[in-house]
């Protein structure tokens, strides 16, 4: 109700469609707009602009309009809001209808947008992506397309009679009433409301089988009282029997019932429903109620499951067992309409009928509920109750829109208040955060200042008390440190004075020039000062002195002039006698301060007069020098102006009145002057004392203010004189001190003796005390430490203890590292030292025993050999049959021959690819157990056992034998043979000893070449047999994965997954395709000729700029391989490399005159053809690659191969290539990188030092080479040593020959021992003269055995060297350690293998006492020592250095043997998947026979005629009645069925037993797409469809694909069969 409302309510606002759609309108409004309109702050504002209240529309007549009664709810809401928000409408525009509401005409804005009416379907569909997850709720209502969704129904009232059975009413009947006036009286007559009575009565039966599952969900959940899950996931829930088992756990809680519990469906959960089974026979509810188990674990019928559920409900009540009824929910329960439509679809599908639930508890006499008491006479009142009861969810809901408008209608208000103040309200939001973030601010300051006062009063809190603690203890100590700083400054004072004194006499005159200078310029430095203080004011001062000066100077001057007019002879006597009295008085006092300061006066009055006359005088100077023009010629002006205007003045006035102004003149004059002068002379009369004291006052202010003038001078150069006074001062002390120092340099030694007794004596008594002092408290002191140094260790104990306790992972992690390092750094004395000591071999000698973990890998590494023999075999047989029988069809398909050859061929097989070889007998009796036979058995076995034991270490007569068949021009079939034969006879070098001797082989091998040919072209064109079994050797695990290493990146970069590659060299190729592009391109026909010559295809633009871009690829790649191999060399395999490099041995031996150079290329060229190349050119059969490549690829591949082909070869490309011959420089270049490679290839150690294998190292190893083979290559390889005899052994002595002689005719051996096993057998190979031996056995054995016995020496006694501790004597410590170590170690009953067990001694060490046994090894010391194998001289370190050698040794066998053990199970994991791959091959070829035979027996043209009341016969009935039929037809097969015909190979998810419940339907309704659908019984398997375009089974043909997966890899068919059942079915062939 709000997202319609509010989505209406937007809807109204011309430009803003938010309602409609979110997603679009945004993608509308940014798509149409400018740059400016599409900026942040224009979108801001328009949403802003968009969220106010709309404005509302005045009130006008509606037009006449027809409205749908689907949206009553939202119009409803509509009026609510106009009629609370439009004060424009009248009451009047209000009319009450029928239902009592009031009905408000609708307003329409005639200018306003036309989405502004009531939404329809599809402005709900339109809101599919908005953000607001109530507008996409209401689309999705609206997809539905069902009305009664957006109106507002009453629940349906119950049919009458029966308790809750809904009545078929339509929804508007029950929301909207009668037609509405004012809305008009038409009605939408849709597809819903006409069909409304029948979508009810269809899910009607829907509806109450869910409430029958609800029933029995309640039910079941109060019986085992936990959850179940809900009513629409109840039948899967049901299905795998642990609910049903749990009610019978739940009735039988004292049985504890075995209930199996599993995520995923197993058909294990068909115990749980057997428990459910027997509950219900111990029960003995009727077989009438009862389920099959196929009907809840397939289910076939759920609806019977929930029938047996109440049922046994409602016979459990009966009994008593439970105490409650199951309940009744029909028409309490409400259930989604698409929950509805799933249960009819699926009651629908599996065409069960409905069981009756009606009266099951009568079935079972149970009581029946009471009647329902007849209804009482109902009142108006009652009646108005009734349904307003019956109508309160409307009316509350009503109510609750009602409320919902005004509370909308509020909120538009405030929101539109809001909006007008908006600017007010963002200003008083501003001051208020404002506010706030000055608050926080001032606070976080306050704090801030209060935590850094606090912070400081802490700190100096902290350091005021680290003080005073200083202090106090510096004032504990301060005697001390006063009288060793008194000591100290003494010293140093003697030491600086003494300097001092040395220096000052050295540099007297130098100092006193320094002085002077200094003084100097101090005295300088601060007349520049005051001079440019002066300065810097000079002008100012200037310019205000000079006006002050002259404007006093003028008025004294006019008083002066006047008063000296008046009074001149006066005064002139008055100053005569002042300045007398003055003078005098001055003269005086100067006389008497002269006296005083004598000297001093007169210097500084000497400075001062200098400095004031030089000041002055620089003033003067510069002022007058400033300003004496300008003043000069302002006093002229001034003074002419003036002294012509007073003159013409007085000029014109006393010409005006000239005779009377001379006579008053005269006669004022007179009068004036005597008038003055009498009083004058009358007045100085009378004042005559006043004028005396007036005198003396004025004398004594002058002299007043003189004294104070030179008070302040003197002041102003108080620094200078007071400087003066301390040089006076200074000169005056240092000459003091002069004659001090040296007074003390006359009488040093005095003083220094003096000084030593006085210090001396103090110290004696002071020591004396001390010593009297402890003397006297000797045992108190002596108690006192004693006690002091005991707390002292206590409580470092106690620390160290509560440390290590804190620390005690640090300190085990610490001790781990140091016992690491010391062990590592003993290990790599032992690995790398020249002579480890005894200690370190100590340690690492149970390096050197076989535990249990070692017999066990020996004994699985040969299992694995033996099966990977057995594999090898079987892969071989079953390879060379597929191929005869690929070439068969192939003959059958070109009609070569007929069917039943072919299918002869097939029956000889004899089926599966594991039965070729089985392993019955390998596995029932013992390999190495060949006491059941007879004794004449027994000894061709052993005769056999010393023929191959010959021909595995002797290579020189295989090596003759591989000649002969060169020179016999074998046939390549039995070149193949033998060679299989061969490589079972060396274990197809899967262990370290056969890789050894076959390696060996194949270099004796080609030696014998070698030395039979003439000349180096005969070696060159001989096929020999040897090239054929290194071929063989380079299959092994080891190097493929070194050619997946070098050669897997390159083709996968460059071939595989660069598609577009193209490295075509023939220019007419790449003209034609260049024609061929452009005809697809422009669709017309090219003016460029395809009949050209090449040499004019070359001249094509396109042609040669195509070409080059080829050669600069093919270089490009070409060097690639180049840097692979040179990075990954080190890698390459050792057997390979060790061929190589004999070879070359060989032929620098035999062909001297050749070129080495050139031998070194033949080398790398038979390397190239023999080893890379193949692997190359054949990526998908050397593993290098993990899939086949396709033509485009192989052809690519095939020209990197021709380059590095013809640099290997050591040639350039001639005229057969002409067109590559531009490559020739990057050729020469790749042979040189060629000729590094193949020098480094060939630089390897001998191969008895890599394989640690030497001629005599089967002689003393404890367990013998086992061979497994079978017994008719037994005696293929003996006829064939027989029938070469001559040539393999030709001495007659020979013993090759004397075994061959004792063996006897191959035909009678294989009579004879043919019933010991039909197919393999393990031989222990055993030499055939055991005399023969090493000449050093002897030695070699009394070595072995003497390090044993020095191996447990050792372990008993220690010692710095062997000598040492075979020489010490025995202790019963050491007799006890050595009984100690026998019990333990050597008289186990385990499989664990001690040092040195295998060796072939008579001494058992176990029986031996320690004093015998050391006795024994030095009788055996000495014995070698004799022989030369051991000296004194080093203390015997060379027997402690060779079982240094032993453990060293024993450590790299067993990651040696950790090795071989990886490639054997690597090995056998790529021979399962061969087999795996040949195996179903077969299985592809023999179903191809198969339908091949029925495609024969059928016969074409005839009408196909389908059989009654069969699965397609069925399957087209439904078809028919479901009106889905397809076009070109649809065929329904069992799995089953498909899988007999070998289309079906797996279907993941259904075992085979499970075929025939599930269907496959191969359809087709377009040309050339088929579609395959899974089905169980009529349920589709979800997932299980597939769309197969022809196109795509075509290609998988072209492309040799066996299978084909569908279904998101669950289903997999053959590609063959497949195609051929389509043709067969929609084709017709």
């Amino acid at each position: 109700m709000t997202s319609a409302a509010s989505s209406t309510y937007l809807q109204e606002r011309a430009g803003h469609k938010r309602g409609i759609s979110e997603a679009s309108g945004v993608a509308s409004r940014y798509t149409d707009r400018s740059s400016v309109e599409c900026s942040p702050d224009h979108f801001y504002s328009h949403a802003r602009q968009s969220l106010r209240p709309l404005p509302q529309a005045p009130a006008a007549s509606p037009p006449a309009k027809r409205h749908s009664p689907n949206h009553v709810r939202q119009e409803t809401n509509r009026y609510s809001q106009h009629q609370q928000e439009d004060p424009l409408v009248s009451d009047k525009t209000r009319r009450p209808i029928p239902d009592g509401r009031l009905e408000k005409a609708h307003i329409h804005h005639a200018h306003s947008n036309p989405h502004s009416s009531a939404f329809v379907t599809p402005d709900f569909q339109e809101l599919q992506k908005s953000s607001t997850g109530h507008l996409r709720a209401l689309s999705k209502f609206a997809q539905s397309d069902q009305s009664e969704d957006f109106s507002i129904t009453t629940p349906a009232p119950s049919v009458v009679g029966l308790h809750n059975r809904r009545q078929l009413k339509r929804t508007d009947s029950t929301a909207r009433g009668k037609p509405q006036k004012g809305r008009g009286g038409d009605r939408n007559y849709g597809w819903a409301e006409r069909n409304w009575m029948d979508k009810q009565r269809q899910f009607l039966q829907a509806y109450e089988y869910l409430c029958h599952i609800g029933e029995a969900k309640e039910w079941i959940e109060d019986v085992i009282h936990k959850p179940i899950p809900p009513i629409v996931q109840l039948e899967e829930a049901l299905r795998d029997g642990v609910t049903l088992a749990e009610i019978v756990q739940a009735v039988y809680p004292q049985q504890r019932l075995r209930i199996f519990r599993h995520q995923k469906l197993q058909f294990r959960h068909s115990d749980n429903i057997a428990l459910f089974f027997r509950f219900l026979e111990d029960v003995e509810l009727p077989d009438l109620f009862r389920f099959e188990l196929i009907d809840l674990y397939e289910k076939k019928n759920i609806p019977k499951v929930i029938y047996c559920i109440h049922a046994l409900s409602w016979l459990l009540y009966r009994k008593g067992i439970v105490d409650f009824r199951i309940g009744n929910l029909v028409g309490q329960l409400e259930f989604d309409h698409h929950d509805l439509e799933q249960t009819q679809k699926g009651l629908d599908k599996a065409g069960v009928n409905m069981p009756s639930f009606a009266g099951m508890g009568a079935s079972f006499g149970a009581e029946p509920e009471p009647p329902p008491e007849p209804e009482p006479v109902e009142s108006e009142d009652d009646r108005v109750d009734r349904e307003l009861r019956e109508h309160e969810a409307i009316i509350l809901d009503f109510q609750t829109q009602a409320k919902g408008a005004l509370l909308r209608m509020k909120l538009g208000d405030r929101m539109a208040q809001l909006w007008d103040a908006e600017t007010m309200l963002i200003d008083l939001q501003a001051r208020i955060r404002g506010d706030w973030a000055r608050q926080i601010i001032g606070y976080r300051l306050s704090m801030q200042r209060f935590a850094i006062t606090l912070q400081s009063t802490v700190r100096g809190y902290l350091a005021r008390s680290r003080g005073l603690k200083r202090e106090r203890w510096w004032k504990s100590k301060e005697r001390e440190v006063l009288a060793l700083q008194s000591l100290a400054r003494a010293r140093r004072t003697r030491a600086d004075i003494k300097n001092l004194k040395t220096q000052a006499r050295r540099e007297d005159s130098g100092i006193r020039i320094f002085q002077a200078a200094v003084r100097g310029a101090l005295a300088r430095r601060e007349v520049c000062d005051q001079y440019e203080a002066t300065r810097e004011v000079e002008g100012v001062v200037e310019d205000i002195q000079s006006v002050v000066r002259g404007m006093l100077t003028r008025r004294d001057l006019r008083k002066q002039d006047l008063i000296l007019a008046q009074h001149a002879w006066s005064v002139g006597e008055l100053q005569a006698v002042i300045r007398g009295m003055l003078v005098r008085q001055n003269l005086q006092r100067k006389v008497r301060v002269l006296e005083q300061h004598g000297r001093s006066v007169a210097l500084l009055q000497a400075a001062a007069r200098a400095l004031l006359e030089r000041r002055i005088q620089s003033q003067l100077q510069g002022k007058l020098l400033s300003l004496s023009s300008l003043w000069t010629t302002l006093q002229a002006i001034i003074r002419g102006n003036g002294a012509r205007t007073r003159f013409v003045q007085i000029k014109a006035e006393l010409q005006h009145h000239s005779s009377t102004i001379c006579h008053v003149q005269a006669y004022t004059r007179g009068a004036i002057a005597r008038e003055e002068c009498n009083a004058l002379r009358l007045a100085l009369f009378k004042q005559l004392p006043t004028i005396v004291q007036v005198q003396s006052q004025m004398r004594g202010s002058l002299l007043r203010r003189k004294v104070v003038q030179d008070q302040e001078a003197l002041q102003a150069e108080s620094a200078v004189i007071t400087r003066l006074q301390s040089l006076g001062r200074g000169a005056i002390e240092r000459q003091r001190v002069g004659g001090l120092l040296n007074q003390l340099d006359l009488a040093e030694a005095e003083t220094v003796l003096l000084q030593g007794l006085i210090r001396a004596m103090f110290l004696r008594s002071q020591v004396g005390d001390v010593l009297a002092e402890l003397e006297s408290q000797e045992d108190t002191i002596i108690e006192l430490q004693s006690a002091t140094r005991a707390s002292i260790v206590r409580s470092r104990y106690e620390e160290k203890k509560r440390f290590f306790k804190e620390n005690m992972e640090k300190v085990v992690k610490i001790q781990s590292i140091v016992r690491a390092k010391i062990q590592g750094e003993a290990y790599k004395s032992l690995t790398n030292g020249k002579n480890p000591p005894v200690g370190t071999l100590k340690g690492f000698v149970h390096l050197l025993n076989d535990s249990d973990f070692d017999f066990d890998e020996e004994i699985e590494f040969e299992r694995l050999r033996k099966t990977v023999v057995q594999h090898v075999r079987q892969n071989e047989l079953a390879d060379q049959y597929i191929t005869q029988l690929d070439i068969k069809i192939a003959l059958l398909v070109k009609n070569k021959i007929t069917l039943d050859e072919v299918v002869k061929h097939q029956r000889h097989f004899g089926g599966h690819v594991g039965t070729l070889l089985p392993n019955s007998d390998m596995s029932s009796k013992d390999p190495f157990d060949l006491k059941a036979l007879n004794k004449a058995s027994r000894r061709k076995l052993e005769h056999y056992q010393e023929l191959f034991f010959l021909l595995q270490t002797q290579p020189q007569y295989l090596a003759r034998l591989f000649r002969r068949i060169r020179e016999h021009a074998t046939a390549d079939k039995e070149c193949e043979r033998i060679k299989h034969l061969m490589m079972g006879l060396f274990g197809y070098a899967q262990k370290r000893r056969e890789e050894y001797y076959l390696v060996k082989l194949i270099v004796r091998s080609l030696k014998e070449e070698v030395d039979n040919a003439h000349s180096m072209q005969d070696y060159l064109r001989s096929n020999a047999f040897w090239n054929r079994m290194f071929g063989a050797y380079i299959k092994s695990p080891r190097d493929r994965k070194f050619m997946r290493d070098v050669l897997g990146g390159i083709i996968k970069e460059n071939f595989i997954d660069n598609r577009q590659l193209d490295l075509e060299s023939d220019p007419m190729q790449i003209y034609l395709s260049a024609i061929n592009n452009e005809e697809l391109r422009t669709g017309k026909r090219s003016r460029r000729s395809p009949n050209v010559p090449r040499e004019e295809a070359i001249r094509d633009p396109e042609t040669r700029a195509t070409f080059i871009h080829h050669m600069q690829d093919l270089r490009d790649i070409t060097d690639q391989f180049f840097v692979c191999i040179e990075d990954l060399l080190h890698r390459m395999p050792f057997g390979v490399r060790f061929i190589a490099q004999q070879t070359h041995e060989c032929l620098l031996a035999r062909f001297q005159e050749e070129e080495p150079g050139y031998i070194l290329q033949i080398v790398g060229q038979w390397m190239w053809k023999n080893y890379l190349q193949p692997a190359l050119t054949e990526p998908e059969k050397y593993g290098v690659v993990d899939r086949g490549l396709t033509q485009e690829q192989k052809r690519n591949i095939g020209e990197v191969a021709k380059v590095l082909g013809q640099a290997a070869s050591g040639k350039e490309f001639g005229g057969d290539n002409i067109y590559l011959q531009p490559l020739n420089t990057y050729i020469r270049e790749a042979m040189y990188r060629f000729g590094e490679i193949w020098s480094h290839v060939i630089s390897v150690p001998p191969a008895e030092e890599h394989y640690d294998i030497d001629e005599f190292n089967d002689l003393y190893a404890k367990t013998k080479p086992t061979l497994y083979i079978k017994m008719a290559d037994i005696f293929s390889i003996h006829q064939l040593i027989t029938t070469e005899l001559p040539h393999v052994c030709p001495v007659q002595d020979d013993v090759l020959r004397d075994v061959i002689r004792e063996l006897g005719s191959v035909k009678s051996n294989e009579n004879e021992l043919m019933s010991v096993s039909s197919n393999e057998i393990s031989l222990t190979l055993n030499p055939k003269l055991h005399n023969a031996e090493d000449p050093d056995a002897e030695i070699k054995a009394l070595f072995t055995e003497t390090k044993r016995c020095v191996l447990y020496i050792i372990r008993v006694q220690a010692g710095t060297n062997l000598l040492d501790i075979l020489v010490k004597p025995v202790t019963a410590e050491d007799i006890d350690r050595w009984e100690t170590l026998v019990r333990e170690e050597l008289r186990t009953d385990g499989r664990k293998r001690v040092a040195y067990s295998e060796a072939n001694t008579h001494v058992d060490i176990s029986s031996l006492s320690y004093v015998d046994l050391k006795r024994i090894a030095l009788e055996n010391v000495l014995q070698l020592e004799d022989v030369g194998k051991l000296t004194r001289r080093n203390h015997y370190q060379d027997l402690l250095n060779a079982i240094a050698v032993d453990i060293r040794t024993k450590h790299r066998r067993r990651i040696q043997r950790q090795r071989e053990l990886e490639g054997v199970r690597t090995t056998l994991a790529r021979l399962n998947e061969q087999a795996v791959y040949l195996e179903q091959q077969l299985k592809t070829y023999n179903d191809y026979i198969e339908q091949a035979m029925v495609t024969l027996q059928s016969k074409k043209g005839k009408k196909r005629f389908i059989m009654p009341f069969t699965k397609q016969w069925d399957h087209e009935r439904e078809l028919q009645r479901t009106g889905r039929s397809f076009k070109f037809g649809s065929y329904k097969y069992s799995a089953r069925n498909l899988a007999d015909k070998g289309v079906l190979v797996h279907w993941k998810g259904y075992l085979e037993r499970q075929w025939d419940r599930v269907d496959l339907t191969i359809s087709s309704n377009e040309v050339g797409v088929f579609t395959i659908d899974g089905s169980s019984g009529n349920m589709m398997v979800p997932g299980a469809n597939a769309q197969v375009p022809l196109d795509d089974l075509l290609q998988a043909q072209f492309n040799n694909t066996q299978f084909m997966d569908f279904f998101e890899g669950s289903l997999r068919v053959n590609v063959n069969l497949f195609l051929h059942l389509i043709m067969k079915k929609f084709y017709n062939e």
